[in-house]
């Protein structure tokens, strides 16, 4: 699915909720103040701090899912995170409202207003609603796998929860026991507090590059290992930003492939893990040559530059600098392999034995090869 689609498809389910939440929350305050219900006029305005948050969401939804920027080269995932965490924020300043509100009415000398019957109509009318928009936009959280649309989903679910405890409040209310639902209200703000800290709590896990969890760890590692040239992984690394996760991958490779090969299998673990997991949105992959282990003791390697001058000054004479074709050079374990490619038909095995002399002296070389380069042919058979 692309950014447009997914950004217009969390605005829409959001638009759904926030809509429902305004009527939703008006009609438990303007229910409440006539039943003389408390509780339910709290219940009003829990939703209408839904619609409130709804608002938030739809303007996160459509930064965090814009296109990487100059600004933003990796994208826009973390305005969700810091969205859920203000939305967690938002749920422990309800539930302490909610408490506050409560504990003064449980401490009035005055007796409490018995509601009336309609209040158990208007809660059970909320209670279906918000469980059906609570369903609704889990659904559409898990298809974007959007850690914010889940979070706006348990929101609506709080408010289902919170109607509940009013359902029992008042129908305990009419038993003859008007405390009971204050009781409830005050139930229903610590669970929504305990709801608050599990979003702020799992979205600070995020902003602080916590790895995945061993068990997907090991998936990701048992599909690159299944691929056809990859020798091992010598790292493997995690995060996750705005519910998508983002590797890091070190592949070890057969020590003499070309660099085109090492990027070819690199381009096909990319496509292999991006394919088969729906929540990895980037691989980063570093390719090592599966001799390439190093001790901190080595002393560090001439650059490319330095070895080509000092095989020419040993070679001298012994070769015409023209018929190289090519010099490539292999770092494996603190040392340097020369592959000499030599553009002539033949190359007599004294010639060689004395390229190969001429380099004993070198301390980092210890092998050369050398090739004599084929000709090339185009595709109507002519030399080229």
């Amino acid at each position: 699915m692309d950014a447009q689609h997914a950004k217009r498809e969390a605005a829409n389910v959001t638009l759904v909720g926030m809509l429902l939440d305004l009527l939703l929350g008006v009609g438990k305050i303007v229910g409440g103040t006539v039943t003389n219900s408390f509780a339910l006029i709290t219940d009003g305005i829990h939703s209408l701090t839904d619609a409130g948050t709804d608002i938030f969401v739809l303007i996160l939804t459509r930064v965090s899912h814009a296109e990487p920027d100059a600004d933003h080269q990796y994208g826009h995932g973390r305005f969700e995170t810091l969205g859920t965490i203000a939305m967690g924020v938002v749920f422990f300043i309800t539930a302490a409202i909610l408490l506050y509100d409560s504990t003064n009415r449980l401490l009035l000398d005055e007796p409490l207003p018995t509601p009336a019957v309609g209040g158990i109509a208007i809660a059970l009318l909320s209670i279906a609603t918000k469980e059906w928009i609570y369903h609704y936009t889990m659904r559409v959280a898990k298809k974007l796998n959007s850690s914010l649309l889940r979070a706006n989903a348990w929101h609506s679910r709080t408010d289902a929860i919170s109607s509940v405890a009013v359902l029992i409040g008042i129908i305990g209310a009419r038993q003859g026991y008007p405390w009971m639902d204050t009781i409830a209200g005050m139930f229903v703000a610590m669970i929504i507090a305990k709801i608050g800290w599990e979003l702020c709590a799992d979205s600070l896990i995020e902003l602080v590059d916590t790895a995945v969890p061993k068990q997907r760890r090991e998936q990701f590692e048992s599909c690159i290992l299944s691929i056809d040239g990859i020798r091992g992984i010598t790292e493997l690394r995690s995060r996750t930003t705005g519910g998508k996760i983002i590797l890091e991958v070190r592949l070890l490779v057969n020590s003499y492939i070309s660099v085109s090969e090492g990027h070819q299998l690199g381009e096909l673990v990319n496509k292999s893990i991006i394919n088969q997991f729906g929540d990895v949105s980037e691989v980063l992959i570093h390719i090592d040559p599966i001799q390439h282990e190093t001790t901190e003791d080595e002393s560090p390697l001439p650059e490319r530059s330095e070895v080509i001058a000092s095989l020419k000054a040993c070679w001298g004479n012994l070769i015409d600098q023209h018929s190289i074709a090519s010099v490539d050079l292999h770092y494996l374990s603190g040392t340097i392999e020369v592959d000499l490619v030599l553009d002539v038909d033949a190359l007599s095995m004294a010639t060689a034995k004395d390229l190969e002399a001429a380099i004993e002296a070198e301390p980092h070389i210890t092998k050369l090869r050398i090739f004599n380069k084929l000709h090339e042919s185009n595709h109507d058979g002519a030399a080229s």
